[in-house]
């Protein structure tokens, strides 16, 4: 099982994820098995020799604890040590086994570390499934050789494994500037690593634990770090940079114990883009899809968003810098300058951000009074006063630190390399927050802080990343305290399977239920509908049993509008021509002839729900205005089903900005309650009828006095089902 010391392995720091023809594990690796690998006492590492283009990796990691053995075919000795010719010749388990051969000897490697019975495998090497069929069936027989020895492997095609604390570089990365600190990361692209490191490495800036490529996730997956990092106690702060989720329901799961271990979660999901997601696709074989349905789905689970690199490490960087205990929910931040300008552009930066900066209108007067013209208390601009005269910046931090409308203070200044004058100020504001007990941020307006600055870092005190920089780390510090603690997606199976109707047609949307089984699916489901009569000639139609206006409409046709099969305000005496033109109109189009009469519903509203029976990530409900404003706003919303209440007022509090819902221009409020059940009932139905629900449109659904009602669905089935 040789690769030779002078042969690098085609791993892509580029792009690691890769779905196998068969999945990862079902279950999460044990953590004793993964805390084995991924914080190893001792470590075997393969195919490396003193000229290997990964000797340095090597290198570095002989100056860790962790007791190292080196296996080579062809080299004797290595790093001035015996080599072992393979894994079985050690006569031992080990903890770790870092590989970097070939695609053809991994598979080798793994069959012998489970032969003897080692912890885990660390793999760099490319050309499994993301290259086509011959590569995906070296990567099965890895899954083989894995599963048969309750192994998990960190990779394949992937940069590895690094532990910063213990200084264990198991990884194909060259020498990058790190700290050990609290956050633990895992990535699908491997240079994502690097790229985080390089953001992180400035005066503050961010401390590592564990840097995880997942790589391929032929075997150990995201969702399995995931659960392993909610337990670890050197890990304070996650971050994830994703391809792809494979399993759903146990990602979540422990996204949710994260929560409740208190540890935030920052991901970044790529692929979002159209041409993203062609290129994952030539790269991977496989299409990351459903772009929004991450930013639903993330939402829901309570995990932050993050849009590149440099936005992932500034949401991090106050987690990881302050203490727990000093961690804030930043309902209310001080902004205290030196300059009218900065004042200014934090008061935009903050708005932007979202990041809340009271008026704090209670310290005017006193304003007024100690610094001659000063009229805003937030952001506060000190101007020349606060150091031209002896004790005033010492009070004005006193008096911010010390107002009930602050939970945590900034100061932002240059705060350059060579703004060393600013030094005294940044000691009297630190003195004056630790005094009162506040979190305090010290941040320079633009560009890098001075290293001058590390000396002020510590449990209670953060040193940000410009102006911008410290807002997102504000925001997401705060969004992730006021998060709620049962914030979770839920697993559908815990929904009882809905049998799937058996009245359905061809038509030209595809696959369909008839009207009459939507609507009675709906009403099942505990959604209201509007009453209708079907006719299926207009000679014997004797009158409708409700009263008019009518709504009278071809019933089996999906796109009606586009056909003109619907009529709108038809009186009794003009119900009979409707169904005669209709029906007319349905010959001429070889349109179903079945028509369906309805009471010409009014209210003070219209909503749509929509149900997605199997998105990437699971089904889901869509809401939004409906009728035209559907179209019109292009607003819509979701969450991953089965919802939970909270899940569903949560929802309709996104359209709060509308507002539609409590009353357009002193229009009628919408019944809340009302809402709130039929989205419920929405998820259920969805979560139920996951195996064969491709879609299901509920628009629109009439917002009455009694309470929202569905006039029409549209639902659609999925191919095979």
């Amino acid at each position: 099982m040789a690769n030779g010391s002078r042969t690098q392995p085609e791993a892509d720091c580029g792009r690691g994820e890769t779905r196998s023809p068969r999945s990862p594990r079902s279950s999460p690796s044990p953590r004793s098995q993964l805390e084995r690998v991924l914080n190893p006492k001792t470590v075997a590492i393969v195919g490396i020799g003193d000229d290997s283009l990964f000797a340095s990796s090597a290198e570095r990691s002989l100056r860790s604890d962790a007791e190292i053995f080196f296996v080579h075919p062809r080299h004797r000795s290595a790093f001035g040590r015996a080599t072992y010719p393979d894994l079985v010749a050690l006569g031992r388990p080990v903890d770790a086994v870092f590989s970097v051969v070939s695609a053809e000897r991994t598979v080798e490697v793994v069959q012998q570390a489970a032969q003897i019975g080692a912890g885990g495998v660390i793999t760099i090497a490319a050309g499994f499934a993301e290259v086509g069929p011959v590569g995906a069936a070296l990567q099965d027989r890895m899954l083989d050789a894995a599963r048969a020895g309750n192994l998990p492997v960190i990779g394949p095609n992937g940069v590895g494994l690094i532990n910063v604390p213990r200084q264990l570089d198991l990884t194909m990365l060259g020498v990058f500037d790190r700290r050990a600190g609290g956050l633990s990361a895992v990535t699908h692209s491997g240079a994502m690593i690097e790229a985080m490191a390089a953001s992180a490495w400035r005066a503050g800036g961010v401390g590592f634990n564990l840097l995880i490529s997942a790589g391929n996730e032929a075997v150990t997956d995201v969702a399995d770090f995931l659960d392993y990092l909610a337990d670890d106690p050197m890990t304070k702060v996650i971050a994830l940079a994703v391809e792809k989720i494979r399993r759903p329901d146990v990602f979540f799961a422990a996204a949710h114990r994260c929560l409740e271990a208190g540890k935030p979660i920052v991901a970044m999901k790529m692929g979002k883009g159209e041409r993203a997601q062609r290129m994952a696709a030539s790269h991977t074989g496989t299409l990351t899809t459903d772009a929004w349905v991450y930013d639903v789905a993330f939402r829901q689970a309570g995990i932050q968003p993050a849009h590149d690199i440099d936005d992932l490490i500034d949401r991090v960087q106050f987690l990881e810098q302050l203490s727990r205990e000093h961690w804030s929910p930043v309902t209310g931040l001080a902004v205290l300058t030196m300059t009218g300008g900065f004042a200014q552009l934090s008061s935009d930066l903050a708005e932007e951000e979202h990041v809340d900066v009271p008026e704090a209108t209670g310290l005017r007067a006193w304003l007024a009074e100690a610094v001659p013209g000063g009229t805003v208390p937030n952001p506060l601009d000190a101007t020349g006063f606060a150091g031209s005269r002896e004790g005033m910046w010492e009070e004005i931090v006193d008096k911010y630190a010390g107002a009930d409308d602050f939970d945590i203070l900034l100061y932002t200044s240059q705060h350059a390399e060579w703004d060393t004058r600013a030094e005294p100020f940044v000691e009297t504001f630190v003195a004056g927050g630790r005094r009162r007990n506040i979190p305090m941020i010290v941040g320079p307006l633009a560009g890098n802080p001075g290293s001058w600055l590390d000396s002020f870092r510590s449990a209670d005190v953060a040193i940000g990343n410009g102006l911008r920089g410290c807002f997102r780390g504000l925001h997401t510090m705060g969004a992730f305290m006021r998060t709620r603690p049962d914030a979770r997606v839920p697993d559908p199976t815990s929904v009882p399977p809905v049998p799937r109707p058996a009245d359905w047609i061809d038509a030209d949307a595809g696959r369909m239920l008839t009207f009459s089984a939507t609507m009675e699916l709906l009403s099942a489901a505990g959604i209201s509908v509007a009453p209708y009569q079907l006719v299926e000639d207009g000679r014997d139609w004797e009158g409708p049993v409700f009263g008019g206006p009518y709504v009278v409409k071809l019933a089996d046709v999906a796109h009606r509008t586009d056909h003109g099969a619907v009529q709108v305000n038809v009186s009794d005496r003009e119900v009979a021509a409707a169904i005669a033109r209709l029906q007319a109109l349905a010959a001429d189009h070889g349109l179903p002839p079945l028509v369906a009469i309805q009471p010409m519903l009014s209210g003070h509203g219209e909503a749509f729900i929509g149900i997605q029976g199997s998105s990437e990530l699971g089904p889901l409900v869509v809401f939004g205005i409906g009728g035209v404003f559907v179209e019109a706003l292009r607003e819509v919303r979701g969450r991953l089903a089965p919802l939970t209440e909270q899940d569903a007022a949560d929802l309709l509090d996104e359209f709060a900005a509308t507002g539609m819902i409590d009353g357009f221009r002193g229009g009628q409020p919408w019944d809340r309650p009302a809402l709130v059940a039929a989205l419920v009932s929405a998820g259920r139905l969805g979560a139920g009828g996951r195996a064969w629900i491709e879609s299901i449109d509920i628009n629109p659904l009439i917002i009455t006095p009694g309470g929202p009602v569905a006039v029409d669905g549209l639902c659609l089935l999925r191919a095979g089902a």
